[in-house]
């Protein structure tokens, strides 16, 4: 009998659709806000994987059966449901555009979706027009100032420099702060490695610098993207959440016929500011004209003693040049691109080409990316469909040295006095020589030859089955895989050049493939249990590997007309070199989330995690999470003020996240290098560091509550975020007894706290027909602190800046410890007898300053904090108008507070070149004075806050041209227009330290770029 049971029920349900009466449904879906088409409006039937997308007028064509249910949603705009009934053929419909809609479907995993009500947690959702708004060339341009809690920094404005995103604050003190990317359920590496900066020494430094790989995606491909901070993601993607989550949707195929976009901008780009120097016509007589503003001299009638040094007095006549003029140019970019998209109800398809160049403003720089991508998905039948998406890019940079040494053209601007004309050439046409001590600038510019080369693929492969109704299975293999090369070129200098800046000439190859697999399989169940009540359950499995082999050689003493890597006569000391990194994680989790009349959501999760990286019995963590989510105004006391507050829901939520970012593969063991010693193989400890088997992950705990409210009909839409975050294990180097065999080790014994607010604010101004204006604000606050360390202070980094980066207990990470100035009781700087500022003594066991009879300071040179880097709060704000055809975006973002050692500004001054010298030189200032200032690590402390105007764009769609252009929208535009700052060099935005999760420095990095664009786009 149960056989015979069995076998029924396996008729009915796979020749149900045999009976079911399939019809063709077509329609038109419009917004009600201006009743214009709206375009990428998914269209799904309930319960299967079956779906259409509505093309560029709209319309949508999808085949169903009698009784099912049409699903339309579109990131902004409310969902809406509709049954197909006999009756039905045509359909066409207006969605609500609600831009804090709770019935908005957001992406919280590869294929996991939810409506908004139903999470416990902030989301943020970006749709594709405006990530494009104002030509922002990479992912992370597209990016800025458009995530509540976010810090989008461009950490270079190199045209290959990188970028650092952090959501709520530093989560890592050795490893990375930034998100885990996925793209169309491809987990993507976003690695920063170093190929073409091998010969910049970073000592202990945490530094990385360079392009990070995010530099390949095209932001044009891109769909919508979904922002997961907290314990949002931690189920779906436990020990790689801890930083958040950025969900990547490209566009998709759409049935019907064949559409096409065609766009191409032009791009200029200029430096926005440039710093002011020293262009008086006279400088002091001193043997080092490099250093003449600080270096001493035998004492004599014509010096003046200055915190014993003697300072010539006398001043000869010279001539002064800006070398800005030299060294900076006005780059032109191009970014090219054409997309189709089509098909039928079986197969539909996305393909595009993009091609985009830009030039830097240092001259001879660029980065040049090209790609091909297209998107299949073919539907078997009602139950199983396939999508194959397959994307390869190819990205090129020509580069000169951007920061961290001292041959780079922006630090030629710093450290050489400006009395020499560098565009000098002998009867060879060869440059000349500058300060013994330094390079022509002009010389990095003509002649270096820096070059990187990726090529990259990134593929997925996503089977979707629905065997019975509102139960889905989807099963994805996703692969990343790239190869990076870099090479240098440094040829022969034909004049006298320090040895340490490669005086007879420096190659270097290096090369870094990588291999990063996927395969995650993801199960849902929706089951209705009454009117009431409804059940929601995920569960899957994710499995991800990692390999990547690396291998680099540098010489040195070129040989003549050979610019490749033979060119070497001698190998720099530890090269060549080659490493290897593998490791697997794997684990499964469980959700369910039930809802209670659609306006009561209770959610509870686990995950399972496990990773090669650490040893078997610390490499398995569990994962938890919970949340509540209540919507207020579906309450029947709520409806008599519904036209006040339209909209109110409270959320609250707790998870558990990891981050596996602080070490890498190995890093538990031993080991060992190899060198020789009387002409024998030797081993010795690899950085004289040892090994700790009993590592373990670092850990997240994070609660979060918060609401969300529409006003005066939802026109006024208001959220808000509290979270605090307890990160414990943090990995923290640990100094050893030199009689343990070893100097230094890594342990798990730090701990750290983030809380922090976040804050969203739109509202609509004008809602018509022909004219929209609505502005935003985007608010948060977080406050950083180290809890757990075992000592009081450490220093962190070290770096060629002399920043003085430290973690301390109780205060923020990355704080500025170091010498300060001597001051007052009323705050003012105390000076020496003869005028001059001067450093703070006193007793080093207390810190406490310490005063001789005369109320000089005395005793031992004293160190505090000077500055911290971590912002006080980060804002952005904009307005979008559209009236009729046109418009108008703008968009200002920036952050408050957070310190940066300027090293550039010091050293300026001790040159020659900086400001400071040509009033020491005018008489506005004491003659010594810079060099009373120039050792006082306080002196080089400045406020890094900053307001920018990030983006405005103007657009005008003439609409349909004729029978074949559908329509034609021109766009100007402009980047980085305006800074209002106060820093005392280029951009208080960049960072030295490059995509180091704590160090902020600046140390001759290239300032972001002004860039303006035109722009067209033909769509046919």
């Amino acid at each position: 009998m149960k056989k015979l049971l069995f076998i029924l029920f396996g008729v009915l349900l796979f020749a149900q659709p045999l009976f079911a009466q399939t019809k063709t449904v077509t329609g038109t879906i419009i917004s009600t806000t201006d009743n214009l088409p709206l375009p990428g409006v998914t269209i799904l039937i309930e319960g299967t994987s079956k779906s259409a997308i509505t093309d560029l007028d709209g319309k949508f064509s999808i085949a169903a059966n009698e009784n099912d249910n049409l699903i339309f949603s579109f990131i902004g705009f409310a969902s809406r449901t509709i049954k197909v009934t006999s009756a039905t053929t045509s359909l066409n419909i207006k969605m609500k555009e609600e831009l804090n809609t709770l019935s908005e479907v957001v992406v919280l995993g590869s294929t996991v979706r939810a409506t908004r009500k139903e999470l416990g947690n902030a989301v943020t959702s970006i749709k594709a027009e405006d990530l494009v708004k104002a030509q922002p060339g990479g992912l992370s341009t597209a990016l800025q100032g458009k995530i509540a809690g976010a810090q989008v920094s461009q950490n270079s404005g190199d045209p290959a420099g990188g970028f650092s995103i952090k959501l709520r604050g530093t989560s890592s003190i050795l490893g990375s702060s930034d998100p885990l990317y996925v793209i169309d359920g491809v987990v993507l590496n976003n690695a920063t490695t170093n190929v073409t900066n091998l010969n910049v020494t970073t000592g202990n430094s945490n530094m990385q610098i360079g392009q990070n790989r995010s530099a390949d995606i095209n932001p044009n491909d891109i769909q919508s993207i979904e922002v997961l901070n907290g314990g949002a993601a931690a189920a779906i993607y436990g020990s790689r959440a801890a930083n958040g989550v950025v969900l990547i949707t490209t566009k998709k195929g759409v049935a019907g016929e064949t559409r096409y976009t065609f766009s191409t901008s032009l791009t200029s780009n200029t430096i926005r500011k440039k710093v002011d120097v020293n262009l008086s016509n006279k400088q002091f007589v001193n043997a080092s004209p490099a250093l003449f503003p600080i270096q001493g001299n035998p004492a004599s009638p014509t010096t003046v003693n200055v915190l014993s040094r003697n300072l010539e007095t006398r001043t000869i006549d010279v001539q002064r040049y800006d070398y800005q003029d030299d060294i900076f140019t006005t780059g032109i970019g191009t970014d090219t691109y054409f997309s189709a998209q089509g098909g039928d109800e079986k197969t539909k398809f996305f393909a595009s080409l993009g091609y985009l160049t830009n030039e830097g403003i240092v001259k001879n720089t660029d980065f040049k990316r090209g790609g091909a991508k297209i998107r299949l998905k073919h539907d078997f039948n009602s139950k199983l469909s396939a999508t194959m998406g397959l994307n390869y890019v190819n990205s090129a940079s020509n580069e000169k040295p951007d920061g961290n040494v001292f041959w780079s053209p922006i630090n030629s601007i710093n450290i050489t006095n400006n009395t020499y004309d560098i565009n000098q050439r002998d009867n060879n046409g060869n440059l000349l020589a500058v300060d013994p001590n330094r390079i022509n600038p002009l010389s990095i510019i003509e002649t270096f030859k820096i070059k990187q080369n990726t090529d990259r693929i990134i593929s997925d492969l996503q089977l979707n089955y629905v065997p019975f109704k509102n139960f889905n299975a989807d099963l994805i293999f996703g692969i990343d895989n790239y190869n990076q090369r870099g090479n240098v070129y440094i040829p022969r200098y034909p004049y006298v050049v320090n040895p340490a800046y490669y005086n007879d000439g420096y190659v270097s190859e290096a090369t870094n493939r990588v291999v990063q697999f996927n395969n995650d399989l993801n199960l849902r169940y929706v089951w209705n249990v009454n009117s009431n009540w409804k059940a929601t359950t995920f569960g899957g499995y994710n499995i991800q590997t990692y390999r990547d082999n690396f291998a680099a050689i540098e010489g040195r003493n070129l040989k003549p007309f050979v610019e490749s890597i033979n060119a070497f006569n001698t190998l720099i000391a530890g090269s060549p070199s080659a490493s290897q990194s593998k490791y697997n994680l794997w684990g499964y989790y469980l959700q369910e989330t039930v809802g209670y009349k659609e306006k009561l959501y209770l959610t509870l999760a686990g995950r399972q995690d496990a990773s090669t990286i650490f040893s078997k019995d610390n490499r398995s963590q569990f994962y938890p999470k919970a949340s509540l989510s209540y919507v207020l105004s579906d309450e029947p006391f709520m409806q008599h003020i519904d036209n006040v507050l339209s909209t109110a829901r409270l959320r609250a939520s707790w998870g558990k996240s990891g981050s596996l970012t602080a070490i890498r593969p190995y890093a538990r063991f031993t080991n060992y290098s190899t060198g020789t010693l009387l002409g024998n193989t030797t081993f010795t400890l690899e950085g004289f560091k040892q090994g700790n088997l009993d590592l373990k992950p670092e850990r997240s705990a994070t609660y979060e509550v918060g609401g969300d409210f529409g006003f005066l009909k939802d026109r006024l839409n208001l959220s808000f975020s509290y979270y605090n975050a307890d990160i414990e294990d943090l990995l923290l180097p640990v100094q050893l007894a030199a009689s343990q065999g070893a100097t230094n080790t890594i342990q798990n014994i730090g701990q750290m706290n983030n809380k922090g607010f976040e804050l969203n604010l739109r509202y609509d101004v004008i809602k018509k027909e022909h004219l929209t204006v609505g502005v935003f604000v985007n608010y948060s606050t977080n406050r950083n602190k180290v809890t757990g360390l075992p000592q009081q202070r450490f220093k962190l980094d070290s770096n060629l800046a002399g920043a003085p980066v430290f973690v301390e207990m109780n205060r923020p990470i990355g704080i500025f410890y170091g010498t300060y100035f001597a001051r007052n009781p009323d705050g003012s700087l105390l000076l020496t007898p003869t005028g001059y500022p001067q450093t703070e003594k006193g007793d080093v066991n207390t810190g406490t300053p310490q005063r001789d009879p005369s109320g000089q300071p005395k005793g031992t040179i004293l160190n505090k904090e000077i500055g911290d880097p971590n912002p006080d709060y980060i804002i952005s704000f904009g307005a979008n108008l559209n009236y009729k055809k046109f418009g108008f975006s703008i968009l200002f973002d920036g952050v408050q507070g957070g310190d940066v050692f300027d090293a550039d500004y010091r050293t300026r001054q001790g040159v020659g070149s900086g400001t400071i010298v040509a009033q020491e030189l005018n008489g506005e200032l004491p003659r010594g004075y810079i060099w009373s200032v120039y050792n006082i690590e306080e002196f080089r402390v400045v406020d890094g806050s900053y307001l920018k105007l990030r983006e405005v764009s103007l657009n005008y769609s003439f609409g349909k041209l004729n029978s074949f252009f559908d329509d034609l929208t021109v766009t100007a535009s402009g980047r980085n227009l305006i800074s209002w700052d106060n820093f005392t060099s280029f951009d208080p935005e960049t960072n030295s330290g490059g995509q180091s999760s704590v160090a902020k420095y600046n140390f001759g990095t290239v300032p972001i770029p002004s860039s303006y664009s035109v722009a067209l786009k033909f769509q046919f």
